[in-house]
């Protein structure tokens, strides 16, 4: 119901005639009574009448703002509070989704992260296993090459002499292959007379002259290796005859010359042999007889076991020796450079695993991550 309807305003009409009448006494009536009364009473009457009138209007439009003022500010109120309150729903209904949608991605974690790590123990009980088995594997073949050692050496300790030579003998025959090119190197077949290597010296596709090798490895000294090697050095009339042994007279050292045999440690036979020759090809060119040829040679053994010769060998030796050290650093920091790289290598494939394990776990797809060739770097080496 409207204000107006509430609080009906009281309206008073006035005839026409009564409006628009001449002002004649006889013909002014009360409004109220219908009397007939004066003119400067109607009058004073009707303006009672129409101020109090426009008083209840005013009144009544007063109160009127007024009531649709107070109406204005308490839907205004209620329109705020059902706003807030639906603003303070919606909050809270957001709230909850995004505490629930926060729970889920923290599952998800957790569960990623446990799979994570049971993948990981998993690799590395793998690793520990795979680790185990080389070990096993190196124990068994350290295992079997001990036992095979224990065979040769049970093998060496139950050979005859002449089988024991034959390992030196072939050596020796090598090294003087490889150090002497040009000239004509041969064995002597086993089970015949003569030495073990006979030496011819070649100079411009003529023979110049012979030297003569036997090799010995045996526990103990015997004069007998020497009488040997002379009767097949006058047997073959070679210049010189050289006894690789590793076994010496007692007191002697490194070289030693004996009834015109050199008696020479197996590791100084190459360098007297290349001095020898060198000798051989400077008296055959020089046509120097026998005598002057036996003096020469008296002179060079002279020189091979003076004290001057051994430094220069010591020398020689210490410097090759020297080089094999060097070498060998060389090759151990390689190979350490190789482990090196190696590692890094392997660690960069774990990283790289890792780092598409994890990109395959935000974007979802961890379970087809395993099919794909290049998830893993192990796998291709």
């Amino acid at each position: 119901m409207s204000l107006l309807q509430r609080h009906p305003v009281p309206v008073f009409h006035h005839d026409a005639e009564h409006r628009h009448a001449p002002a004649h006494a006889e013909d002014e009536r009360c409004p109220w009574c219908d009397q007939a009364i004066p003119h400067e009473k109607f009058s004073a009457i009707r303006d009672r009448i129409a101020a109090k009138e426009r008083q209840q209007y005013a009144e009544m439009t007063a109160r009127l703002k007024e009531d649709f003022a107070r109406e204005k500010a308490e839907l205004a109120a209620r329109v705020r509070e059902e706003a807030q309150l639906a603003l303070q729903t919606e909050f809270a209904e957001r709230l909850k989704a995004a505490e629930e949608t926060r729970l889920a991605a923290e599952a998800a974690r957790i569960a990623a992260e446990s799979a994570f790590n049971q993948q990981r123990e998993l690799l590395e009980q793998e690793k520990t296993v795979a680790v185990l088995a080389e070990q096993a594997k190196a124990f068994e073949e350290r295992q079997k090459l001990q036992e095979r050692l224990a065979l040769l050496q049970k093998q060496i300790e139950n050979k005859t002499a002449q089988e024991i030579g034959e390992g030196p003998e072939a050596d020796l025959f090598e090294l003087l292959r490889g150090a002497f090119e040009g000239d004509r190197i041969r064995r002597v077949a086993k089970g015949l007379q003569g030495a073990d290597v006979i030496h011819e010296i070649i100079r411009n596709g003529q023979v110049c002259g012979k030297i003569i090798y036997d090799s010995k490895s045996r526990n103990a000294w015997k004069n007998d290796f020497v009488t040997k090697l002379r009767a097949d050095q006058l047997a073959e009339r070679a210049e010189h005859a050289i006894l690789s042994c590793n076994k010496l007279p007692q007191g002697v050292q490194q070289i030693h010359v004996q009834d015109g045999v050199i008696i020479a440690q197996p590791q100084r036979v190459v360098v007297l042999a290349q001095i020898l020759r060198r000798h051989v090809i400077e008296t055959h060119e020089l046509r120097v007889g026998n005598e002057g040829r036996d003096e020469k040679t008296a002179e060079l053994y002279a020189f091979i076991t003076s004290d001057r010769c051994k430094q220069l060998l010591d020398q020689i030796a210490l410097q090759a020796q020297r080089m094999l050290e060097l070498e060998a650093t060389e090759e151990r920091a390689h190979r350490l450079t190789w482990e090196r790289r190696s590692k890094l290598i392997r660690s960069v494939q774990k990283v790289h695993t890792d780092l598409c394990f994890e990109i395959e776990r935000v974007i979802g797809t961890g379970e087809d991550a395993a099919d794909d060739p290049e998830f893993d770097l192990g796998s291709e080496g």
